[in-house]
């Protein structure tokens, strides 16, 4: 087996509209033995040109990055793309990656052209280091130094202060590369000091594995922290949601079987929030954090427990078919009231990219597209059926080499990137306005921020909002 770590950093936080700008990773062998390694950069997305002020500040991105760069951002994402293939087969880890990076890297291939699944196709597997420390942490709280929040006292896993705090190397906090090498470090440090948790992550990291795992008569558990709080529950399996089957419906042990599958529809509809909730959603595809029963009278929460009232509660739920059935209708039911109540109103084209597969046909061509001369793009991106390929295929175009567009569709893409950014209006993706807004709020915590940098970032905005002007009224 061979690892990945990787780490992005980004103009953002939205994985739809702003830019990876920095990229890093570390492969290694499951000894944790380096093999190949990168650090690379790239400009923003044409299309989104305005990134916020304190996200530049954070990560160190220059300005004369974001204008200059010998890579767009096309350039960037195919890089990436073309090494970590050339890698093989890998288990992708990151540090928050399933919550962030993960959906940053999906939505910079997806909106290149290029297969968006990277991570979990083609025998690759994905982990996530702060999910496997949150569950190290609860069932062996001595094996670190659990730093605390300065501001709230409670316990924390930035990956900055508990990397300083556990003699983890993080010589530069929120520099992709640096940030790697201290996943790198946690994960070290998770597998020598609790290798029985290492070891349970693995059998997690796809979502097959995951089925595989949790369908049996067995007690497991899951824990988390949540706003420096460690929270702890003993599950059982009761079923997949018919709607959707990466997501798995758990009982929760500490109720009783009997008291719950005799409550109405209405009643059991309440259980399935708040801090008492009965009913636990596993997301398969997101490496649930599931250990072995062993662990859970480790913790604070269940030491006092009986294991064989647990495990009489574990035979109960699994065995009561007509709750089961029952349960499976309310999943049923709920999916349908929330579809009703979602937006309908037509989603960006950014946000559609669970709208299903292109067929074969686009998928040959988004190939023959990356392929082809630059004189050939245009014609091939024509045929594409899948309007949203469609879409991105020609932004590849727009932002390499826009010169081949006909002249009234790059004049229309000027004025609708125009558009975007100086609009006044709250937006998904960062406008000037936003961005000038967000840098006079800067300014007034003088004694927080650079004010020269702070500057240097708002002559760029001026320079953009300058700039976009003359698109939209030449």
């Amino acid at each position: 087996m061979k690892y990945v770590f990787y780490d992005f950093e980004t103009t953002g936080l939205s994985s739809a509209f702003d830019s990876i700008v920095q990229a890093a990773a570390i492969s290694t062998d499951e000894n944790f033995n380096i093999i190949d390694q990168f650090d690379l950069r790239g400009q923003m997305k044409k299309e989104y040109p305005v990134p916020h002020p304190k996200a530049l500040i954070v990560n160190g991105c220059t300005i004369d990055q974001l204008r200059n760069h010998e890579n767009t951002n096309f350039g960037l994402i195919s890089e990436i793309q073309q090494t970590l293939l050339s890698w093989g087969e890998l288990t992708f880890i990151g540090y928050n990656s399933i919550a962030f990076d993960e959906h940053f890297l999906r939505q910079a291939l997806y909106q290149s052209a290029l297969p968006p699944y990277l991570t979990n196709t083609n025998g690759n597997k994905r982990g996530d280091a702060m999910k496997l420390l949150h569950s190290a942490a609860a069932v062996f709280p001595n094996a670190f130094v659990r730093p605390l929040n300065d501001d709230t006292g409670k316990i924390t896993f930035q990956l900055e202060k508990f990397a300083s705090s556990n003699g983890i190397l993080h010589s530069k906090a929120h520099d992709a590369l640096s940030d790697v090498e201290a996943t790198l470090g946690v994960c070290k440090l998770i597998k020598e000091r609790c290798g029985s948790v290492w070891d349970s992550s693995l059998r997690t990291v796809s979502k097959q594995d995951v089925f595989e795992y949790i369908n049996q008569d067995k007690v497991f558990c899951v824990s988390r922290f949540f706003r420096g709080k460690e929270y702890t529950h003993g599950l059982a399996y009761i079923t997949k949601n018919p709607s959707y089957e990466n997501q798995i419906y758990c009982f929760d042990l500490k109720f009783d079987p009997d008291m719950v599958c005799s409550l109405d529809r209405a009643e059991l509809k309440k259980m399935f929030k708040g801090k008492n909730k009965c009913f636990h959603l596993v997301k398969a595809n997101e490496q649930p954090i599931l250990l072995d029963e062993e662990f859970l009278y480790q913790t604070e929460e269940y030491k006092g427990e009986k294991p064989e009232e647990i495990q009489e509660r574990m035979k109960k739920i699994r065995g009561n078919k007509n709750f089961i059935e029952r349960f499976e209708n309310l999943i049923l039911d709920m999916s349908e009231e929330k579809s009703y109540s979602d937006d309908q109103s037509e989603k960006p084209v950014e946000e559609q990219i669970y709208n299903g597969f292109p067929d074969n046909k686009d998928n040959y061509l988004m190939k023959d597209f990356h392929a082809a001369a630059w004189d050939k793009k245009y014609d091939i991106a024509e045929k594409i059926s899948d309007m949203r390929i469609k879409e991105f295929a020609k932004r590849v175009i727009y932002n390499e080499k826009p010169e081949i567009l006909p002249k009234n569709e790059l004049s229309r893409r000027d004025r609708e990137v125009a558009e975007r950014v100086l609009s006044m209006d709250k937006c998904k993706w960062n406008t000037i306005a936003e961005a000038q807004k967000e840098i006079d709020d800067l300014r007034e915590k003088e004694d927080q921020y650079d004010l020269d940098r702070l500057q240097e970032i708002d002559d760029y905005i001026q320079e953009l909002e300058d700039y976009h002007k003359s698109k939209l009224n030449g």
